[in-house]
């Protein structure tokens, strides 16, 4: 890869000290909405209010876009355009998680300070979704005609606590043969530090996502006679117990450098300093060392390979714990970078369970498929980036959380993880955590990003 001169971050696009004040009023009317979803729909009331803001804040949207609505509270707006030959979706939850403690202000009141606005949200992900609203707001207003797509914006109101929102509207759109040529959701950021020896700004675009895939493990006994009188070391529950231990001490799964991985030390490695440039620039040839480099880091080692996690164990009576259990069931997770190998180690893991008497059964599937970082399509979201934030690396990489965007793996070719939210270590720190907040002047560059994106991906 070669080096790109990058420009000052002041050369950044950026809007007007008045129109900045009037984003920053109608963000701070969607942070003071308190839209944290629960079963008993207990903030049902907060979610209305936020709804309400989005009609008056966004009236030409409101006006002239169709909305749909799926599940409690999952939209989606359409805006049809003229000859319309492909759709693209641009999308960012509007549920958030609890305040917390140790907020220096509330945490669903927004608050200015320091050139900042303070409150759950606005990284994760109110910031975007108002961002996405507004470019459209504002080009609908100029009458921008959308030629050759039709433009999508979806929110799902209960992702954080993985939802069904956008699960039911994907089923909508297999049905209604509605297929996506790009999808744009949260995952990454402008951040930095993220890549070592790296001093330069990096966006990070999430090309992939690893997935999840959770199996019920289950040893059943027939035990003859009373259970008090016949206790044995060979129960259900030593037999669960030794599978477990022989799967993880087993190292089912082998590591390896994904090209989603292989891409982000690509593109960073002529700004990586003297010898990481040098072993990050011949990835093929230092492989086995950054691969034991890794392995040393828990954020790096789940880029690697898939996980095997036991999540759950249960079995026997407490009300009668001197009877041995006839029955124990586990709970087990594996995280897949690739389906193949997860179902690889599979076969293996399941000869390990029939010596113990266990039996395995497939409960969850979420995979997502990964797009290539090297299509049309990322190299037109690259130059988007490179034009709103001149400053910045563009680089793909492997997300380890998860996210809505999963949920369009059959009806999307491209989707990508970015949110154009440039985050110092404090504030990435503050996603889930204490004073989560975004500096004001980046929800003006994060509308002129979403306008970018619209206009370069419209014919």
């Amino acid at each position: 890869m070669k080096k790109r001169a990058l420009a000052p971050e002041k050369s950044r696009k950026n809007v007007s000290s008045k129109t900045l004040e009037e984003y920053t009023d109608t963000l701070s009317q969607m942070i003071n909405c308190k839209t944290v979803f629960t079963h008993n729909d207990e903030n049902k009331a907060e979610f209305e209010k936020f709804y309400k803001i989005l009609e008056e804040r966004f009236p030409t949207l409101t006006q002239r876009a169709e909305r749909l609505t799926f599940g409690s509270g999952c939209f989606v707006y359409i805006i049809r355009g003229k000859n319309a030959q492909k759709n693209i979706m641009l999308m960012s939850h509007h549920d958030v998680v609890e305040g917390g403690e140790d907020w220096h202000t509330e945490p669903f009141c927004a608050t200015i300070k320091d050139g900042a606005m303070y409150g759950r949200g606005t990284i994760d992900t109110k910031t975007p979704l108002f961002a996405e609203l507004q470019a459209c707001e504002e080009l609908l207003k100029e009458n921008y005609a959308f030629d050759g797509i039709n433009l999508y914006i979806g929110s799902s109101n209960n992702e954080e606590t993985c939802g069904d929102g956008m699960v039911l509207a994907t089923e909508y759109f297999s049905k209604n043969g509605i297929h996506f040529e790009a999808v744009f959701d949260e995952g990454g950021a402008i951040t930095t530090g993220m890549v070592p020896s790296v001093k330069e700004k990096s966006a990070m675009v999430a090309v992939h996502e690893k997935s999840r895939h959770m199996y019920r493990c289950t040893v059943k006994k027939v035990q003859k006679g009373h259970g008090g009188l016949n206790q044995t070391s060979s129960n259900p529950i030593s037999q669960m117990t030794a599978f477990i231990h022989e799967v993880e001490s087993s190292k089912i799964y082998k590591s390896s450098l994904s090209s989603e991985v292989r891409g982000t030390f690509e593109v960073h490695a002529p700004y990586m300093q003297f010898p990481l440039n040098v072993v990050m620039g011949n990835i093929s040839l230092f492989a086995p060392v950054i691969k034991k480099v890794m392995q040393k880091m828990p954020p790096a080692r789940a880029m690697l390979s898939t996980s095997v996690a036991f999540t759950t164990i249960s079995g026997g009576s407490p009300l009668d714990p001197q009877i041995a259990a006839k029955e124990v069931t586990s709970t087990m997770f594996l995280r897949c970078i690739r389906e193949d190998d997860l179902y690889q180690g599979l076969e293996k893991i399941k000869k390990i369970a029939a010596k113990h008497g266990v039996e395995i059964e497939e409960i969850e599937r979420d995979y997502c498929q990964p797009t290539d970082w090297k299509t049309k399509q990322f190299k037109m979201l690259e130059s988007v980036i490179n034009d709103v934030f001149p400053d910045v690396i563009v680089a793909p990489f492997l997300l380890v959380a998860g996210t809505d965007a999963r949920r369009f793996t059959d009806v999307a070719d491209n989707i990508f993880r970015f949110a154009p939210i440039d985050l110092n270590q404090e504030q990435y720190a503050s996603v889930h955590g204490a004073n989560e907040h975004i500096m004001l002047q980046n929800v003006g560059q994060c509308v002129c990003f979403y306008k970018e994106l619209i206009r370069k991906f419209t014919v």
